[in-house]
Parts: C-alpha cells; sequence; structure tokens
C-alpha cells in the first residue's frame, strides 16, 4: 500500500516537473517578445524624460521652447530641387 502511494506522489511530481518545463518552453518566444518591447519603451520614456529636463531647447535642433510645447519637435522638410 506504502509503495502505491510512493509511486503515485512520484508520479505526479514528475508530471508537474514535465508540465512545467514544457509550458516555460511554450511561452519562451512570447516572453522574449515582452521583454523587448518593455525594454524599447523604456529607451522611448528615457528619451521622454531627458526632453523634459532640457525643457529649454528643443533636442534635435535647439531652439528655444516654451513651458507648454516641450514635446514639439519641428519637422525636418527636404525641398525638391528645381529643375527649371
Amino acid at each position: 500500500m506504502t509503495v502505491h502511494v510512493l509511486t503515485a506522489i512520484l508520479l505526479a511530481c514528475l508530471g508537474v516537473l514535465l508540465g512545467a518545463t514544457w509550458t516555460i518552453q511554450a511561452l519562451q518566444p512570447r516572453l522574449r517578445r515582452q521583454a523587448e518591447e518593455r525594454r524599447r519603451l523604456n529607451e522611448q520614456w528615457s528619451a521622454v524624460r531627458i526632453a523634459r529636463r532640457q525643457r529649454g531647447e528643443c533636442p534635435r535642433c535647439g531652439s528655444p521652447l516654451t513651458a507648454r510645447d516641450w514635446y514639439w519637435a519641428p519637422a525636418i522638410v527636404d525641398d525638391p530641387l528645381d529643375d527649371d
């Protein structure tokens, strides 16, 4: 009787171990994508924080900014060459 109980417990533990291993392997690509997205978002928020600290001037062109438009950056437009 005791051998049967111990065998059942051992099989249950083995099943849990295998199930956990397969689950981790199945979720690994998703977890990697989420980690990459977190890194990208952290970099973007870092850029926003730096821009907030540099409220006096645009980080791209150095033009002065007012207190309310710290997040505006001038659009750089290339003029097409006139062939005339």
